[in-house]
């Protein structure tokens, strides 16, 4: 696996107004991304957070024990009903997101997307959070996508190799002078493709293999008759790996596009 990352650096900016933001077009993807002092936030941050959701996502948020997911899961919806509200204009509250999971065919779990009042799907969108940070990544109807993030954390690699690695890449990981957080990118890479399938976990990550095309884009074949993914990496910071895909059978087309925004 090379070295370099190829996505470019990501600057600190402000999400757009209310309508403002023309959703993504063609093969264009843009993430949107933020680090959060989770389980610090003041009240009235919480408070702010929570008024851009609807009651049922916050009453789902407020049934997290801990502080610190409660925070991540304020400010992940948060984050995402905001950028929705620069494409659409439609205010945060009223958006109408729902979820789908293409494994059992039902809706209320799996996959979200937004609706609009015809019932299309303005845009794709896939969401993820670990840690400190919290992550959306959009695209123009049509393009399945999936994004995941994973925070430097202590993993019992040796544990989990048989249900993540295909052999080849632990083998690959084995090389490097940084294999820890190598595997975290090999985990994201995965942990985003089938979030893009729209089968999540319910597809074996072993059996999705991952290749290196080009500095810091890949692809991957799934199981099952899915098909093939295309991704980049996501050069967040030196204690972050994080991954987009999206269902192509052709290679990576362009880097994304990387905004950093302050949450709160």
């Amino acid at each position: 696996m090379p070295e370099a990352r190829t996505t470019p650096e990501p600057t600190l900016t402000s999400i757009p107004p209310a309508g403002a933001h023309p959703a993504p077009a063609g093969s264009a993807v843009e993430i949107w991304w933020a680090r959060v002092d989770v389980g610090n936030l003041s009240d009235d941050t919480r408070t702010r957070l929570a008024s851009d959701l609807d009651e049922s996502r916050t009453a789902k948020i407020e049934r997290y024990r801990r502080a610190e997911d409660r925070d991540r899961g304020l400010a992940a919806h948060s984050l995402l009903r905001r950028v929705l509200t620069s494409v659409t204009g439609t205010p945060p509250a009223e958006l109408d997101l729902g979820s789908f999971c293409i494994t059992c065919n039902e809706h209320g779990h799996g996959k979200p997307y937004l609706s609009s009042g015809d019932g299309a799907r303005p845009v794709e969108l896939n969401l993820s959070h670990s840690g400190e940070i919290v992550i959306v990544a959009l695209a123009a109807p049509g393009v399945q996508i999936g994004v995941d993030v994973e925070q430097s954390r202590t993993v019992d690699w040796d544990a989990m190799r048989s249900s993540i690695f295909a052999d080849q890449e632990w083998a690959a990981t084995e090389r490097r002078t940084d294999r820890e957080h190598r595997r975290l990118f090999t985990w994201a890479r995965k942990e985003s493709s089938v979030k893009a399938s729209g089968h999540g976990l319910s597809l074996p990550l072993r059996g999705v293999v991952t290749v290196e095309e080009t500095e810091g884009t890949w692809s991957a074949s799934m199981p099952q008759g899915v098909g093939r993914v295309a991704g980049a990496d996501l050069d967040l910071g030196p204690d972050v790996a994080a991954a987009v895909a999206v269902l192509r059978e052709s290679g990576w087309p362009e880097p994304p596009a990387l905004h950093q925004v302050e949450i709160g």
